[in-house]
């Protein structure tokens, strides 16, 4: 019987785990604590790594929070990519962008961004490293959704309008969800918004 030796790992791939398990130890620190009660000893102990081989790459909690706030980002614009490339996304383009929306808005993607963003407000060096994060993921969204929308015919100006209308109306349940959880009530006004949004879309054909 031939024996299959195992294949070692490299120091790059024990290198990208390491960081993944820092990342996700990151999130589930900053929600559970708030940016003010994130350390950089708590995510050590979170990850299950040690402290030397965090400080090794990561020097400080700005950037270890601006990383992990990047990788969750990046996962919601392939989840919008993917959704987009669906075969109705075309067909009911309102429906959906919000549902995208909705993924990140109304689930913890927004929430640990925003415990970033609200310490940022006062602290401009933080706000320098994590302003391109949230814009790459804004840009990158309206590129994927216009795109949606201009296959299904719509025009680029009109398109663009209902895209950050819809945008503003979910962005901000999600900021109001911190205090009132009621997705019922969301639901309603999203239903309305939705009617009222196809409705101009069919003046258009």
């Amino acid at each position: 019987m031939k024996t299959v030796k195992a294949v070692r790992r490299t120091q790059e791939d024990r290198s990208r785990t390491t960081k993944e398990k820092l990342l996700a130890a990151t999130i589930e620190v900053l929600l559970r604590d708030g940016y003010s009660g994130l350390t950089m000893k708590e995510v050590a102990k979170a990850s299950g790594v040690s402290n030397g081989a965090l400080m090794h790459h990561y020097a400080n909690k700005a950037e270890l929070v601006v990383e992990a706030t990047a990788m969750v980002y990046e996962e919601a614009i392939v989840r919008g990519q993917r959704m987009a490339q669906t075969a109705g996304a075309a067909e009911k383009p309102i429906e959906g962008f919000i549902t995208d929306c909705l993924s990140v808005y109304f689930d913890w993607p927004f929430l640990a961004a925003l415990e970033s963003i609200v310490v940022a407000r006062t602290d401009p060096d933080l706000m320098t490293r994590i302003l391109p994060v949230m814009e790459r993921y804004r840009v990158t969204c309206d590129d994927i959704w216009m795109g949606v929308f201009k296959k299904a015919g719509v025009p680029t100006k009109r398109a663009r309008v209902l895209l950050n209308l819809s945008l503003n109306l979910v962005r901000g349940m999600g900021l109001n969800r911190l205090w009132r959880h009621d997705d019922a009530h969301y639901q309603i006004y999203l239903k309305e918004w939705i009617t009222m949004a196809n409705q101009q879309l069919a003046q258009l054909k």
